[in-house]
């Protein structure tokens, strides 16, 4: 029927759309290329990074059905081979629309909490390292540097909600919405405990690519801000290396775990208590 999701060939059969995608990361990457060689120049050099970001953001919005199939792939291989593992990565990239619906709030999420994350890592580290080396320019950055981390911290804080709740809504919609799917399965011949550690395998599949392309992807956005913006300031390397910040990346990881146990076994479990019969039944 018309809710149906696409296929990957059916997506890739949209020329014009994927054709977009593809021009905006390609002018968004080569905008922050170049906000980086003028950081070393000038602080504003951040703004025209800005507007890289926000161009090739949206392409890898856009292209997610193309991009997060070969992330999936990738991911699946380390479920293991057992039936409910290679039927879970199987079903994870059979569909890129659903998959990509499934995955993008949580990839928007941490990308924002991890560019966050590294810019204030980054921020931080180097203004340190400025003040050691010149400590009469950088006097009295103790301030500067509270009130910046304040402000990344909500920031953080924010994007860490857009993440759990999108992470929380995704995944139970996408196993609730499955019934007809789980009963077909049922009918085959899956058990109940069967089908439910092919279902958790899948969650664990989608949110572990989606984790790991946020993470990816934050760490470059932030990397390119702190290049940007503090490149050229007086004291600095000039060629900056991004800081990590390895408590809130241990955070992310964590609560991402947590949270796909939360939001799918309760659903899983309501799921496949219904009879095959009544499951196909299900428009």
């Amino acid at each position: 029927g018309g809710s149906q999701p696409l296929s990957h060939e059916e997506l890739r059969a949209r020329p014009g759309r994927n054709a977009i995608a593809i021009a905006l990361i390609v002018i968004g990457t080569g905008i922050l290329v170049l906000s980086m060689l003028l950081g070393l120049v000038t602080p504003f050099a951040v703004l025209i990074g800005v507007v890289g970001g926000i161009l090739s953001f949206t392409g890898v919005v856009l292209a997610a059905h193309l991009i997060m199939p070969p992330a999936l792939r990738l991911v699946g291989r380390m479920l293991g081979r057992s039936p409910s593992a290679r039927l879970a990565a199987a079903n994870a990239v059979r569909y890129p629309e659903r998959a990509s619906r499934t995955t993008i709030g949580v990839v928007i999420g941490v990308t924002l909490v991890t560019m966050f994350g590294v810019t204030m890592a980054s921020f931080r580290g180097l203004i340190e390292e400025a003040r050691a080396n010149e400590p009469e320019v950088y006097a009295g950055t103790e301030s500067l540097l509270d009130s910046v981390t304040a402000v990344f911290s909500v920031l953080i804080g924010v994007s860490a909600l857009i993440a759990a709740v999108g992470l929380v809504n995704a995944l139970s919609l996408s196993v609730l919405q499955r019934t007809r799917e789980l009963g077909l399965l049922r009918a085959l011949g899956f058990s109940r405990a069967q089908l439910r550690r092919m279902v958790l395998a899948e969650s664990v599949q989608l949110t572990a690519t989606a984790v790991i392309v946020g993470l990816v992807l934050g760490t470059f956005y932030g990397w390119v801000g702190a290049q940007s913006l503090l490149g050229s300031a007086r004291g600095m390397p000039g060629i900056v290396l991004p800081g990590v910040p390895w408590a809130i990346l241990a955070i992310v990881v964590v609560s991402a775990a947590l949270l796909t146990l939360i939001a799918t076994v309760t659903p899983a479990r309501r799921a496949t208590r219904v009879s095959p019969i009544t499951a196909l039944a299900v428009e």
